[in-house]
Formats: structure tokens, sequence, C-alpha cells
């Protein structure tokens, strides 16, 4: 189980930086519960555009560690946005079940996307 969390979130952090949205959206459980700094969705479809909006505005990302135990993973990844966000870390957490992510938390400083808002996230559900 341990190697087939690995391999899901690897790929997924590799079809999603090189923007290969589909690759990334089918590494996604259908019933994906999702849950960042901007807005949550409970589906992969309903998280699709902010992921394709995400990938296409990201300029770079490297991965710092990744640890997994079992079907959980906990990946750690610089990135850079356009200002006025800039060099960001980030922390996911993935759960894994039948070879796909069911279950995605990122984190990341707030007050960095304080002026930042994906397109597709409700002004309701914006950090500021």
């Amino acid at each position: 189980m341990k190697d087939e969390t690995r391999r899901v979130v690897e790929s997924y952090f590799a079809a999603w930086t090189t923007k290969d949205v589909r690759a990334a959206h089918a590494l996604l459980a259908g019933d994906l519960e999702f849950s960042g700094p901007t807005a949550s969705y409970q589906s992969a479809d309903a998280f699709l555009p902010a992921l394709v909006k995400f990938a296409e505005m990201t300029k770079w990302a490297r991965i710092v560690d990744l640890v997994v135990e079992g079907n959980r993973a906990a990946l750690l990844y610089d990135c850079e946005l356009p200002q006025p966000v800039g060099k960001l870390r980030i922390a996911s957490f993935f759960r894994v079940e039948k070879g796909k992510s069911a279950c995605t938390k990122r984190c990341s400083t707030p007050r960095r996307f304080a002026s930042f808002k994906p397109a597709s996230a409700p002004d309701n559900e914006r950090y500021g």
C-alpha cells in the first residue's frame, strides 16, 4: 500500500506541475474531499477548475519532502505563483484509496493569499 500511495502522490504532483491536468484529475477519486486556503470542494469534478487555474499560474514547483505511511502521505513543496503571492511553501496531505487520492488538504500561510483568489473560488471563501 505504501508504494501505491507514493506512486499516486508523486504522479499527481508531476502531472499538475507539468500542466497535464487531465492526468492529475484522473488520479483523484470522484468523491474527493479537498480543503485548501481559498476554497473547499466535495468532488474531483468540482475541484477541476481550481486545479486548472493553479496549474496554469504556477511558475515552478519542487518537492522538499514526501512522507508516506500506509495510505496517507504528507507532501511539502515549494512553488512560485504570480505576485503578490510569489514564492510559497505548501504542505499537502493525502489519503489514497483504490489507486486514487480520496482526500487532499493543502496548508500554507493564509496571509500570502490575502489578495489572491482563484477564479473559481466564491468571495466568501477567500482569506483576507
